[in-house]
């Protein structure tokens, strides 16, 4: 039955091969300017409240009861809402009047008072496609991401300012990141020492505690951990490990092994001696198990704490998995003919063909992302898994297939020889660090950290 669906697809002549693939390159080109567009907006939501009105207290209320893109990137109190004479609202009257006002009173009430701070308003407007940015405005909170940041870090240096993603992160707002760059003092030292950490962001230093050190998720990515130290607490430092800077020339680790070993070089110079708390998300868990076995045959207390992941989750798509897959297909197609012949047919053409379009379309910055992903797939799917003399905290959220977590705590007894303790948490897993439900993460993560510094 497989066979007929692929036949139905080799059977395509050549010419209408090409009608698809250009009509999927079309379509591809319509949603790349609709997302463009997109991009550029932001969600604003306009409310009459009382003197002691809270707009933070707000977003957060809204995080648990709506998906992440409705929460409004910005809440504005106005006096009162302009209405039509039947005492409905007037949304074109509140769109061209109040916005306007609402815009000017941002540039006006935190306007940049530098040179430094007009420059970096004028980048994050053009980075983030806004009109409207105060320099007390969060970059993360008005759409900023991990690979905006890098286009803000490259615009910045083109205009001679010595900026480094470890900044950006630290320092959020315009206000902030101006003042590191205007200071004569520092920073001068603090930013060699930063340029010296190929690995190493500091996310938070502050506190007596032993720090948590954050793993990245695919390669590079880091930058979700922002909220999670918000929420740890002032006396947490907090760390993220990044495979390489993007900065320049990237480097591509051979290995797990080799990667876990520069990790720990930079982890070493910070903070020599252990306790240590590692968290290990999606893509990391590799990385994760083998700095903790390399810690603990040195004799240092680590602490690893798994968020929500199958050990080796990619040996779930291995060849021996093929007859169930082949199953679960036959099974699909006698159900839902139709629709699974779709779903063949996008996985072996538009797929494909979607992922060479955005190769082409790329910008530098995603496609050193990109690199750095592929080859931490790469090394993580070399690793060879084996038992170790470690022992993890898993954290857990409910799945509906409860079966499902099972498979995913056995996992883990089949790698982690000294014990496997399960932390049952709030959430979804794809949102385990986002406003949503973070501040719960937070708290359990905590929890699991000073529990096993009380063990020791």
């Amino acid at each position: 039955m497989k066979n007929t669906v692929e036949d139905r697809i080799e059977r395509l002549s050549i010419e209408e091969r090409s009608l698809l693939a250009l009509k999927v390159k079309q379509l591809l080109s319509e949603k790349a300017l609709q997302s463009k567009s997109e991009a550029s907006k932001r969600l604003v939501a306009y409310v009459t409240a009382s003197d002691n009105f809270d707009a933070n207290q707000l977003k957060r209320s809204l995080s648990t009861k709506v998906p992440d893109y409705m929460i409004p990137s910005r809440i504005v109190k106005v006096d009162k809402f302009p209405v039509l004479p039947n005492g409905k609202i007037d949304k074109k009257a509140l769109s061209h009047v109040v916005f306007s006002q609402v815009e000017e009173s941002i540039v006006k009430v935190h306007p940049p008072t530098n040179a430094v701070e007009k420059e970096l308003v004028i980048i994050w407007q053009e980075v983030l496609g806004l009109s409207a940015i105060g320099i007390n405005d969060n970059f993360f909170e008005i759409g900023g991401d991990s690979i905006l940041s890098i286009q803000v870090i490259a615009k910045a240096r083109s205009l001679g300012m010595s900026l480094l993603a470890n900044q950006l992160f630290e320092h959020q707002t315009i206000a902030e990141l101006a003042a590191v760059i205007n200071s004569q003092k520092v920073d001068a030292e603090a930013e060699v020492s930063i340029e010296k950490f190929e690995h190493l962001v500091t996310i938070s230093e502050k506190g007596s505690k032993p720090p948590l050190f954050c793993l990245h998720s695919g390669g590079s990515h880091f930058f979700f951990y922002n909220l999670l130290a918000k929420y740890l607490g002032i006396d947490r430092p907090v760390y993220a490990l990044q495979a390489c800077g993007h900065d320049g020339e990237i480097k591509l680790h051979n290995s797990i092994e080799e990667m876990a070993s520069d990790f720990i070089s930079e982890i070493k110079r910070v903070y020599p001696h252990g306790p240590y708390h590692f968290v290990s998300y999606c893509f990391n868990t590799a990385i994760g198990v083998e700095i903790t076995k390399v810690l603990i045959e040195s004799s240092e207390p680590v602490n690893l704490i798994i968020a929500d992941t199958f050990a080796d989750y990619l040996s779930l798509f291995e060849l021996s998995k093929t007859k169930a897959r082949a199953l679960a297909f036959t099974d699909s197609l006698k159900k839902h003919p139709v629709r699974t012949i779709r779903r063949v047919i996008g996985q072996r053409i538009v797929l494909p063909l979607k992922k060479k379009y955005e190769a082409i379309t790329f910008d530098k910055s995603k496609k050193k992302i990109k690199k750095l992903h592929d080859n931490h797939v790469k090394i993580y799917n070399e690793y060879a898994w084996a038992p170790q003399k470690i022992s993890i905290q898993l954290l857990l959220t409910k799945k509906q297939n409860s079966n499902f977590n099972l498979k995913v705590i056995r996992s883990w007894e089949n790698v982690a020889l000294n014990g496997v303790e399960v932390v049952n948490v709030k959430g979804h897993h794809n949102n385990l660090f986002h406003e949503k439900s973070v501040e719960t993460t937070a708290a359990d993560m905590e929890k699991c950290m000073q529990n096993f510094e009380n063990s020791l």
